[in-house]
């Protein structure tokens, strides 16, 4: 049996709006020119930097053009930056307490690699200096992400990647996720899912449905 966590909203708080994040970074708040066909050129640079196809320069740059120049391509990276807040609180003692129950924990993550690189604390040269910014996340046994997979939730190729990459199949994987497309589509492939309210106590959910699977 493994336990997949999705990251932001589960394990982690995030600016769950775009609001929020300019205030987190810093950054006033601008009325940005808004049509179908701009509102859809956003959404597919986002998606784009969600599967790894733009790097996090070639997005702010875009998005800052395509936005009329409301917010600097520096703007938008610092706002990028501040979507990540604190770990949510227990998630790191829930994943020890997993791992001493021999329990093999992963993550499945929709996220990008300047995210990513801060998540699992380590870039394409190996492990970061100093402590884990999140512990829990750089305990899990299996990571991956979309950016990395090429491909992101609900899409049902990243479901069959997971599950070859880890050797698990349908109901061996016990899933948590805050978006319940992602959920859906995890249950159509078997995996025992459950929606975790983000707004409420994520690791209380959790643990509740560990229980009554026996893992804790």
């Amino acid at each position: 049996m493994m336990v997949c966590f999705d990251l932001g909203g589960v394990l982690v708080d995030i600016c769950h709006d775009a609001d929020d994040a300019y205030r987190a970074a810093g950054v006033d708040l601008r009325m940005v020119p808004s049509s179908p066909a701009i509102d859809a050129r956003l959404r597919d640079l986002l998606s784009r930097l969600g599967t790894g196809d733009i790097s996090l320069d070639e997005w702010a740059e875009s998005t800052s053009h395509s936005g009329g120049g409301t917010y600097t391509p520096g703007e938008l990276i610092r706002v990028h930056h501040a979507i990540l807040r604190d770990e949510r609180p227990g998630a790191l003692a829930l994943v020890n307490e997993l791992h001493e129950a021999c329990v093999v924990t992963a993550c499945l993550s929709n996220t990008t690699e300047a995210h990513w690189t801060r998540l699992v604390h380590r870039d394409a040269n190996g492990p970061l200096e100093g402590a884990p910014e999140y512990p829990a996340v750089a305990r899990l046994m299996h990571q991956f992400a979309s950016q990395r997979l090429r491909v992101a939730k609900p899409e049902a190729a990243i479901y069959a990647h997971f599950e070859r990459l880890t050797g698990t199949h349908g109901s061996d994987v016990v899933f948590f996720d805050d978006r319940p497309e992602n959920v859906a589509a995890a249950l159509d492939r078997g995996w025992r899912a459950e929606r975790i309210d983000p707004d409420g106590d994520t690791v209380a959910q959790m643990r509740m449905r560990l229980r009554a699977e026996g893992l804790i």
